[in-house]
């Protein structure tokens, strides 16, 4: 009986943190005209506000489930090798573009800026690892620029702007940024060895 009891209780727990969620990923769909806060979570849910924080206590937790819930219904993936950056970055904008009408509403509200920031976190340790060995060498700030314009290239605000300023379609988005990548990894590469050690001479001087 005490099993029975606990597995509903489990239930309806995750039925709760589901309800939350959704009613949260709506309200980051409704970009910059729509609320975004605990209390208005639990009012749209008809829930009390310390429902909502008793699943999640502080505003960082609940941008943290709603960024794996964004990951998820982009289908949001950061490569592990470089020979996945390519086709990854294609297959992300496709997926932009399926989600065009969530993706711009993230990306225009300042709560789904926040959400976005947590990708940002997960981008940068996934570029520093999938572009080891292109950057290798390479004195440390180098790579932390190289890995910064990889991780913004590679995100929901590079494609709107090349389809809404570079007014590419969705399929030449998506090799507009994959030709971009290719050709940062080559550049990258191709840093001279004499250059890389002039730098890094440069910078413990400093």
């Amino acid at each position: 009986m005490s099993e029975a009891v606990l597995t509903l209780r489990d239930r309806q727990t995750a039925a709760t943190r589901e309800q939350i969620l959704e009613i949260a990923m709506h309200q980051l769909g409704q970009g910059p005209r729509g609320t975004f806060s605990h209390e208005s979570i639990a009012e749209a849910a008809g829930l009390g506000a310390r429902t909502v924080y008793r699943y999640f206590p502080d505003r960082a937790s609940l941008l943290q489930a709603l960024w794996i819930r964004l990951r998820e219904a982009t289908k949001t993936r950061f490569p592990e090798t470089e020979e996945e950056i390519l086709p990854l970055a294609r297959s992300v904008f496709e997926e932009f573009e399926a989600n065009e009408p969530l993706v711009r509403a993230v990306i225009t509200s300042p709560a789904g800026t926040e959400v976005r920031e947590r990708g940002g976190t997960e981008g940068r340790a996934a570029f520093s690892k999938s572009l080891s060995s292109a950057l290798e060498g390479l004195p440390e700030t180098e790579k932390d620029r190289i890995i910064a314009v990889f991780v913004s290239i590679y995100s929901a605000p590079f494609w709107q702007l090349l389809r809404d300023r570079g007014l590419l379609s969705g399929a030449d988005a998506q090799e507009a940024v994959a030709w971009t990548l290719e050709a940062l990894i080559q550049a990258a590469k191709n840093i001279p060895k004499t250059e890389q050690q002039h730098k890094s001479r440069k910078v413990k001087d400093q």
